[in-house]
């Protein structure tokens, strides 16, 4: 399919989820009642400079923007402030982003990052920091599955599910890899399986891209680390699966269970 055609269609898709989140005041009482105005200045707590997004999805100022360049330009860090942000607030920031990808509506997880990257330039700045990989290390560490309850409301469900997407494409990223050392790495791959431990006993919450981007992290690491114990997968297939996050014919399995050996040999 030609590739302008799919870029199209993406940003109509793109354009209608906006309007639909535009809408969400009178529909949502969860965004109306929790996402109030912010002001544009920086705040400073405890001595530490702080930011947080000035217009965010329900308010009336959000509601009033009438392009999806709109919405992006109103998420963007003020240049005075970005550099002056240390790097933990910065992840946090950028963690919080008010429209985080819809992995769903793009060809690949890796699309859907690159619409994230192109679109915000705290995660820009963010990737320029030589210590990024060990604070997103931190965050992905106090992640923990005990934490959902089956009572909540099913958005707040979601949110829970789509936090873990969201942090694991970033930390498939090779900026992010890189900036980890070889202790770090075989943390992340530890807590990365661990993780996905934990996902598999939970398949009625975790399938699909759930699982896939989960896996995609422990793919990227074991393929940077020593890329000779996944010589009996196809070598094609599996350049693709760590460019894209998509695993198409390759035996995941295969990449679970090595990692999990990793892990018990790191013991």
């Amino acid at each position: 399919m030609n590739k302008n055609f799919i870029k199209l269609i993406t940003l109509c898709i793109i354009c209608a989820l906006f309007f639909i989140v535009k809408g969400c005041k009178n529909s949502d009482p969860f965004l109306e009642n929790n996402m109030d105005e912010q002001t544009l200045n920086p705040v400073t707590r405890s001595g530490e400079l702080t930011w947080d997004y000035p217009v965010k999805p329900g308010t009336s100022t959000w509601n009033q923007f009438e392009t999806v360049n709109d919405m992006f330009q109103a998420c963007q860090i003020p240049d005075n402030i970005l550099k002056q942000l240390d790097t933990e607030s910065l992840m946090e920031i950028c963690l919080s982003y008010p429209a985080p990808p819809l992995f769903t509506i793009f060809n690949t997880p890796q699309h859907g990052f690159m619409w994230y990257y192109d679109n915000f330039n705290g995660i820009q700045e963010l990737f320029q920091r030589e210590d990024a990989g060990q604070y997103l290390l931190k965050k992905y560490s106090s992640m923990s599955l005990s934490e959902f309850d089956p009572l909540w409301e099913l958005q707040q469900q979601g949110k829970f599910v789509n936090n873990y997407k969201f942090v694991e494409t970033i930390l498939s990223q090779p900026q992010v890899i890189e900036s980890l050392d070889s202790e770090g790495r075989k943390a992340l791959l530890k807590e990365a399986t661990k993780k996905m431990d934990e996902k598999l006993l939970k398949d009625d919450l975790f399938s699909g891209y759930n699982i896939e981007i989960n896996l995609w992290v422990i793919g990227k690491l074991l393929y940077n680390e020593d890329n000779s114990c996944l010589r009996g997968l196809n070598q094609k297939n599996l350049q693709t699966a760590m460019e894209t996050g998509v695993f198409e014919d390759i035996d995941v399995d295969m990449i679970y269970q090595l990692a999990k050996n990793k892990t018990y040999e790191n013991e």
